[in-house]
């Protein structure tokens, strides 16, 4: 089933903003204070939504970003410490499903050498989908994984679903030379959702998430997408709204 859904990145999870996010049908909810919660829950509720976590909701990791393919255990362990508290409060609240970040994002080092770190991200996530619904979302810049082949058998191992986010993965296309087309059909058996917004390695440190780009890659992916039976959830920042109104002719098309 095709769904079209809202992440509130929009609104950078600005709890006062939330009366600003388009009417949808589903809602993603990124990184709150805990403070918002209350109002957060009753804006879903006016809206009769249906909405996902995107981890660590209003939780955080020590280091800011997820980290689980660190070479520091203790990195590792906070990170899978927190998506875990994440994930059980989640659940508690009434979200359908969590996202979730892997690999570690900005890695150079080989870290499958240390199968001990693969064996523990594998347990972890398999725990995690044991209490919500798993989608874990393709990460930029991890020169061990980020192929289509390494998402298929992540999704195999594990029982999750695949949330690619489209951003990551045009910067990791522009990085590594493939073709961002083929990796979704590669994957397409584990799609669940879609992130939808715009990236190249300059636009994203610019603007993080760009609503729109002309790119002939993005929009060759936003074609390709059209026929996928899956959760089309818009991830745009709101430090840059130049193309906003063709995201959401876009998204409002689909």
């Amino acid at each position: 089933m095709k769904r079209k859904g809202v992440s509130t990145s929009l609104i950078r999870s600005n709890e006062e903003h939330l009366h600003l996010l388009p009417m949808a049908g589903l809602y993603e909810l990124t990184f709150f204070r805990a403070r918002a919660l209350e109002k957060v829950l009753t804006f879903l509720r006016e809206r009769n939504a249906s909405f996902g976590v995107h981890l660590p909701f209003v939780f955080r990791y020590s280091k800011v970003h997820p980290l689980p393919t660190s070479l520091l255990e203790s990195e590792r362990l906070d990170t899978f410490e927190v998506n875990l508290f994440a994930s059980l409060f989640s659940r508690q609240i009434g979200a359908e499903y969590v996202v979730v970040h892997f690999p570690t994002a900005h890695q150079r080092e080989n870290w499958l050498e240390d199968k001990t770190i693969l064996k523990g991200c594998l347990e972890h996530l398999v725990k995690l989908n044991e209490i919500l619904p798993v989608r874990i979302e393709n990460v930029y810049m991890n020169d061990r994984f980020h192929n289509s082949q390494d998402y298929n058998w992540l999704c195999f191992e594990t029982n999750a679903k695949l949330c690619v986010d489209v951003g990551h993965l045009l910067i990791d296309s522009q990085i590594y030379g493939f073709d961002p087309v083929r990796f979704i059909d590669n994957v397409s058996t584990h799609v669940a959702e879609f992130h939808i917004y715009y990236a190249d390695w300059e636009t994203y440190r610019r603007c993080h998430h760009a609503p729109w780009g002309e790119s002939r890659d993005f929009l060759r992916v936003l074609d390709f997408l059209r026929d996928f039976d899956a959760d089309f959830v818009i991830e745009p920042s709101n430090d840059c709204v130049e193309g906003l109104e063709k995201l959401l002719d876009y998204w409002e098309g689909l």
